[in-house]
């Protein structure tokens, strides 16, 4: 079972529901990619589907909209339950609590925000909604400066987040401050099975700009990172599900990695993996789609795929508007694209309702990653050919 819900529907994931004729829930943006991809889609009525979805049956969802349907309209408390728990930052890091000690978080009100001042902070911490996605609203803060600048920001980017993402996905009026995580970034697409054990699907490396940095622009898979990595993930897993009880359950997983080996999860995504589907990066990266793996409760067959893939890197590159973008005519992909060695895969458009121009996907050497360097730091504007200007930019 599939909800296909906006903000995007891959015509990756479209295909791949049509073909296996998976139930679809009967939405618009499942009847806008059927007609958008010429597919015949298996739509299924809100009845009908929460019928199925009670009977048991696996439930993926491309995006978090879709929890506006499974709050009212599913009818399966138990995957409700679940949900909630993941979704609610505040509600999750207490029930993990006691395998995190040292971990300290508190929850704020808008107004506790306002008015804490920096000097009762605890410390290097990271504030962000209860309740939020897509880094909207997150915020490094080590500093005095830092802090009134994230006050700032939230007072004048409160209305804007309310235009783009249902109160289900954003709830940005209860905030959570908690420690600043230190380490490696990692991304992982993972499913929980009906003995409620870890199957990890994809694992991708988050690196960033600076220690302030807290955007999504660059995301990276490789063979060393799969054989290195999906050992002691799967058993931080299993661990931390002994407390969390998902069974039969997709997740899109955020966490951090110190040198020492020490893991702690900054946030369990529910009910779906990559955002936007950005999963669809193991397609291009290893051939197969992440959430065909979860429905017919597959393990990736890792000892046949990576061979002859070593020494390479498959990334994903966000394209976000930096924060002074002026209004955009249009944008320069075909210069953008020209900078990098293997394009694998492009997707464009969005920067007329949503904050960042599309998603890149390359393949690029590991032991030559200067464009990926390159691109994590440029803030895009030369590429953007403004709403006022007549010639296109020049690339850079």
């Amino acid at each position: 079972m599939i909800i296909l819900e906006d903000p995007y529907v891959s015509p990756e994931l479209a295909t791949f529901a049509a073909d296996r004729q998976e139930p679809v829930l009967d939405t618009p943006a499942a009847r806008q990619a059927g007609l958008d991809y010429g597919l015949h889609l298996n739509l299924v009525s809100s009845r009908d589907f929460g019928r199925l979805c009670c009977q048991g049956q696996r439930l993926y969802s491309n995006s978090e909209n879709s929890l506006d349907w499974l709050y009212s309209r599913s009818g399966n408390a138990g995957l409700v339950r679940a949900t909630e728990l993941l979704k609610n930052k505040l509600l999750f890091r207490q029930r993990l609590a006691p395998l995190f000690p040292d971990f300290h978080f508190r929850e704020l009100t808008l107004r506790d925000v306002m008015e804490t001042h920096f000097e009762s902070l605890p410390g290097p911490c990271v504030l962000k909604p209860a309740v939020g996605f897509f880094s909207l609203g997150v915020y490094s803060i080590e500093n005095a400066q830092q802090w009134r600048a994230a006050r700032d920001d939230i007072a004048a980017g409160a209305v804007r987040w309310r235009k783009e993402y249902p109160a289900a996905v954003l709830d940005n009026q209860v905030w959570l401050l908690e420690s600043l995580i230190q380490g490696t970034e990692y991304a992982v697409d993972v499913y929980f099975n009906s003995r409620g054990e870890a199957v990890i699907c994809n694992i991708l490396q988050h690196d960033f700009a600076s220690s302030e940095d807290v955007s999504d622009r660059l995301y990276y898979t490789s063979a060393d990172i799969i054989r290195r990595m999906s050992g002691p993930l799967e058993a931080w897993f299993d661990q931390i599900n002994e407390r969390l009880g998902l069974r039969d359950y997709p997740v899109h997983v955020e966490l951090r990695r110190d040198a020492d080996g020490h893991m702690v999860p900054i946030e369990f995504n529910p009910l779906r993996f990559a955002g936007w589907c950005c999963t669809d990066i193991s397609l291009f990266a290893w051939g197969f789609p992440t959430y065909g793996c979860y429905l017919d409760d597959r393990r990736p067959d890792w000892d046949s795929i990576l061979p002859g893939r070593e020494d390479k890197l498959y990334t994903l590159i966000v394209l976000n508007k930096p924060a002074a973008c002026p209004p955009v005519r249009c944008f320069d992909y075909d210069a953008l694209c020209a900078r990098f060695r293997k394009v694998l895969h492009l997707r464009r458009g969005f920067y007329d309702r949503y904050s960042h121009f599309g998603f890149l996907f390359t393949e690029t050497p590991a032991h030559d990653r200067a464009e990926l360097d390159a691109i994590v730091r440029d803030d895009l504007l030369g590429y953007v050919i403004p709403e006022d200007h007549e010639e296109a930019p020049q690339a850079r």
